[in-house]
Formats: C-alpha cells, structure tokens, sequence
C-alpha cells in the first residue's frame, strides 16, 4: 500500500528536479522515490534499527506503570514479602 510522504527541498533543488523530470519523461516523485531506494538499499544491517529501539517505547510504557502497575518491584520490598515460601 503507498504512503504519502511530504518533504521540503529548497527552490534550487526543486528547478534541478523538474528539468531532470521533463528530460527523462518521469514525474518527479518518481525520481524522488527512486533516490530513496537507492539510500536504503546502501544502508547495510548494522544501521537497522535493534529489536529494542523499535520496542523501547512499549517496553517503557509497560514497565514504568501503564503494565503492571509497579514501578518499583526491584527497589521495594514489600513486593516480595511471601516470595519462595512454601
């Protein structure tokens, strides 16, 4: 499914693209999404983001209280009052 993606690209730029648009008989997001593949077709695994940095969000809000509803389980003792016994 194709996004809208909106960008801003000074007046210069903007004259270079659609001369280059009229030359090659493409429309300029054409040019613009064929730019953004190349870029990320170059960027190799190291700069995908980690499991973590997609999840940190989530993690944080399940853990800081929206979850379970304890922010300090591992500081406050009462929370393991009973633990391990049988």
């Amino acid at each position: 499914m194709a996004e809208t993606l909106s960008i801003k690209v000074s007046s210069e730029d903007k004259a270079r693209l659609k001369v280059l648009a009229a030359a090659r008989n493409v429309p300029i997001s054409e040019l613009i999404r064929e730019g953004l593949h190349k870029v990320l077709s170059e960027t190799g695994d190291s700069e995908r983001p980690s499991c973590y940095e997609l999840f940190a969000k989530d993690l944080e809000q399940l853990w800081a209280g929206d979850g379970s509803g304890i922010t300090d389980l591992s500081t406050n003792k009462e929370h393991m009052e009973g633990f391990g016994e049988s």
